[in-house]
């Protein structure tokens, strides 16, 4: 198991990247729960940077084995990630992320901003950002999806290629 989702060397089948999906998706459901139970603490806060962390190499062990038995190298997996930073930040400025930072680029770095003009700023902001998350995550998870099932579905080099002999499975 650790080699499955910690080595991201060499090259995996079908049936061994369905189970890491499978396996991904339930360690992210269970950190996302823990650190939702966690609440504000510094515990917390260090618990999401091993989380990030280990989302990334899980993600390049799992999908960037398989993308090799395809005799591909990691570039559509990091192309993958950046689609899904820019689809965030282009959502997130389309929905009110832009006139946020206008609201607060008015003030003096040194200004005292009244309380109740920064509770009123992030209320309209947090309006609009939850209207954001209804077309962020269904376009996400629709990229990631069709991303995964060709991924699962495509049939691998037959032959040896750069990144490691035939395997089965």
């Amino acid at each position: 198991m650790i080699k499955l989702f910690l080595s991201p060397a060499g090259r995996m089948g079908r049936r061994n990247f369905w189970i890491g999906v499978v396996g991904f998706v339930l360690f992210v459901a269970l950190m996302q729960f823990i650190l939702r139970t966690m609440g504000p603490t510094l515990a917390q806060f260090f618990l999401s940077l091993i989380y990030i962390v280990l989302v990334f190499l899980i993600l390049y062990s799992v999908y960037g084995k398989r993308l090799h038995d395809l005799g591909r190298s990691f570039w559509p997996l990091t192309g993958m990630i950046t689609l899904t930073i820019l689809i965030v930040m282009g959502v997130m400025l389309a929905f009110g992320g832009a006139e946020y930072f206008t609201e607060f680029a008015q003030y003096d770095r040194k200004e005292d901003i009244d309380p109740a003009e920064i509770e009123r700023i992030k209320s309209i902001y947090q309006a609009k950002l939850a209207n954001a998350g209804q077309v962020m995550e269904p376009l996400i998870y629709f990229i990631w999806t069709a991303f995964t099932l060709w991924l699962g579905l495509a049939k691998p080099q037959n032959d040896a290629n750069k990144y490691g002999p035939v395997i089965s499975g």
